[in-house]
């Protein structure tokens, strides 16, 4: 009879030694699943914060009305270059590429919603001219930002 309980015993050992390591790897899985769990709610909250930041940018800047040049043909070689924009561009620098004539104003500090400046431009037969006027600025007074430009149709 002993010999009966010493097995019995002994394979009740085994047992509980199986079900601990068992256990174990059980407590292992559920801590890896629930770290990657939480990186997972850490990556989802990151994005979160990402795409509001983006649309809080993107309401900010149509709010802004931005900066829009407009090239307006009047009569003849003469055109009007207009900011039909809400805001003020700065260090305006209006490219003609040779369509312009010598000695016009080129660069402006500021050029501010609503105004406009007037060129001749015409195109002459050696044909080495742009088919249109780049209009580069900047949003910033300081020039801080990245410049931005336009390519306006001309003659």
């Amino acid at each position: 009879m002993t010999v009966a309980a010493f097995v019995i015993s002994c394979f009740g050992l085994l047992v509980a030694c199986l079900a601990a390591w068992y256990g174990r790897g059980q407590k292992r899985a559920a801590e890896k699943s629930a770290d990657e769990a939480k990186r997972s709610a850490d990556a989802a909250v990151a994005l979160a914060e990402v795409e509001a930041a983006r649309r809080a940018d993107e309401l900010t800047e149509s709010e802004r009305g931005r900066v829009r040049f407009a090239l307006e043909h009047e009569r003849g070689q003469r055109y009007l270059l207009r900011n039909v924009g809400t805001d003020s561009a700065y260090g305006v620098h209006v490219d003609t590429g040779g369509l312009g004539v010598q000695g016009e104003v080129t660069d402006f500090e500021e050029f501010e919603a609503e105004s406009e400046h007037r060129y001749l431009l015409a195109k002459t037969f050696n044909g080495n001219q742009a088919d249109h006027v780049l209009v580069t600025w900047h949003l910033t007074e300081d020039r801080s930002d990245k410049p931005r430009s336009v390519k306006l149709l001309g003659p």
